[in-house]
């Protein structure tokens, strides 16, 4: 089963991270982006639908903008201003088009980690 999905953890608290805002864009050849769309994860840190489904995987390079700061505030943080980390970009790309990719976020005010899950 191929599809794009993503899920954040909120490390500095333990818990997932509900209503973080995510954007979805692929990178064109030029190097811009174009969003494809735009998500909010629900109360396990997930989306409730594959970022990208089977059907519309590409072989392209892509960006997640994890929308970090604005979490990190509604959750009540006292961030300084500009915060250390306010949008949190994630570039990747997809070469095999039947394959799944699970890019998934683990973040705190101060750091974060990303990798290819499964």
């Amino acid at each position: 089963m191929g599809g794009l999905t993503t899920h954040v953890l909120d490390t500095a608290h333990g818990r997932p991270a509900a209503g973080l805002r995510i954007d979805l864009s692929i990178v064109e050849t030029d190097g811009r982006t174009r969003l494809l769309r735009t998500v909010r994860t629900n109360a396990d840190g997930r989306c409730d639908a594959p970022l990208l489904a089977p059907d519309e995987m590409q072989v392209a390079r892509y960006e997640l903008v994890f929308h970090v700061g604005a979490y990190f505030r509604a959750a009540g943080v006292a961030l300084p201003d500009p915060p250390f980390l306010d949008e949190v970009p994630v570039r990747f790309a997809i070469a095999e088009r039947a394959s799944r990719y699970h890019v998934p976020l683990l973040v705190s005010p101060y750091g974060y980690t990303t990798y290819r899950g499964s």
